[in-house]
């Protein structure tokens, strides 16, 4: 190590010259290498020695055996407290004169693996910490990347959200106007359609069973009770299902009927046993909204009146069969020559059927195939059961006028 202590300091001193005139004085020397200059110069006594930074200030580096220290090369300034701490920590010995050259060249190559290997470690560990710094880095871009696909996918999840959220609204807005709309037409129509009954019925007579009784068209009148249970059936399954439940009026037949009238091009009517009753005996045949009304208006007190078997019996004793027959017992005896009383099930499903359209299903073929309709109604509504449903439909039933 370099001795650079206050024992090497310059002491001021006057050097004179040979003439000794204190104008010719030497200035004072700033290291050994000056002052040894100056002592060959002067032959006068050197005030300390030479260090190694004497030379490296000087740039001889060979001049002084100071100058290699262990086999090492002498460092600028700003290396040296590195390698000097080195040299501690590997408690290096001093130079020793007394080694052999052999051991003096062994020494100097273990300093130099040492070194070596300082050097590959340093290396190592600055390629190491480039490597987890590099890696580091691409962890991070990589988490950035990631975050940002998050965001975009939220960002894009949250938009279709929003899309979807936005058409509902728009959705739920325009229904709830329509309904609104609806309502309020509802309301309205039902308002007028209100107050124009009240002003068609106003002057009707309230209906009793006097004045049924005494509308009658067929001169052959015959008791309910004298009339077969599967006729009162069949004209029941096939014309008023709910004629049992209902007051008059069916509810449930007039709104589907006037869907099926709005929607499509064929007419469906929803009028029960006693609205067919009131047209029949008290009003018209006109197709009109008022005669409904007036239908809708007598069939309601029918019910108040009288009971369901009395409006059956006026209904079956006044229904027309064609050819100018009014009533069960007519039609029986016009179709099948017998008395009404013994129809079985399959000729009175066939009666029943002609009174919807007497000029079509007076023709046998038409009036079995709607025959074999209201057997089905009546299956299906439990008023028979399936062997005599399928021996009505197998029966062979003839017309009075093909046996003739």
């Amino acid at each position: 190590m370099f001795n650079n202590s206050n024992e090497n300091k310059v002491r001021r001193r006057n050097v004179s010259s040979s003439g000794g005139s204190s104008s010719n004085r030497i200035r004072r020397p700033d290291n050994s290498y000056d002052e040894e200059r100056l002592r060959e110069n002067t032959k006068s006594k050197p005030l300390f020695e030479r260090t190694a930074n004497d030379d490296f200030k000087r740039g001889n580096t060979g001049r002084s055996a100071l100058s290699r220290k262990n086999g090492e090369r002498l460092q600028p300034r700003s290396n040296r407290g590195q390698n000097n701490r080195e040299n501690l920590n590997n408690k290096e010995k001093e130079y020793d004169y007394s080694m052999l050259p052999s051991e003096r060249k062994k020494r100097a190559r273990e300093n130099a693996n040492v070194s070596n290997s300082r050097m590959d470690d340093s290396r190592n560990s600055v390629s190491d910490d480039v490597k987890f710094n590099y890696g580091a880095r691409e962890k991070e871009r990589e988490s950035s990347r990631d975050r940002e696909i998050i965001k975009k996918t939220r960002k894009s999840s949250k938009n279709k959200k929003n899309k979807k959220n936005e058409i509902k609204s728009k959705v739920f807005y325009y229904v709830s106007r329509i309904v609104a709309m609806l309502l309020v037409l509802c309301i309205v129509a039902g308002t007028c359609g209100i107050g124009y009954a009240k002003y068609v019925t106003k002057d009707m007579p309230e209906v009793t069973a006097k004045m049924v009784h005494e509308k009658y068209i067929s001169s052959k009148e015959v008791p309910i009770k004298d009339m077969p249970k599967n006729l009162r059936n069949a004209i029941v399954a096939i014309e008023d299902e709910r004629f049992y439940k209902h007051d008059g009026v069916d509810k449930k037949a007039l709104a589907r009927s006037l869907i099926h009238n709005i929607l499509t091009d064929s007419r469906q009517g929803g009028s029960t046993i006693e609205m067919q009753l009131s047209k029949n005996l008290l009003t018209s045949s006109e197709v009109s909204i008022k005669r409904k009304i007036m239908d809708m208006y007598n069939a309601v007190g029918m019910n108040r009146v009288m009971k369901k078997d009395e409006i059956l019996e006026a209904y079956l004793n006044n229904i027309y069969f064609g050819q100018n027959a009014y009533g069960v017992a007519a039609g029986a005896e016009l179709y099948f020559g017998k008395n009404v009383k013994d129809l079985d099930l399959a000729e009175s499903a066939m009666l029943v059927g002609i009174t919807n359209n007497p000029k079509i299903y007076s023709n046998y073929s038409a009036a079995k195939t709607r025959q074999k309709i209201i057997l089905k109604k009546m299956y299906e509504l439990g008023y028979i059961k399936e062997a005599q449903y399928k021996e009505a439909v197998a029966e062979m039933v003839h017309f009075r006028s093909e046996i003739e």
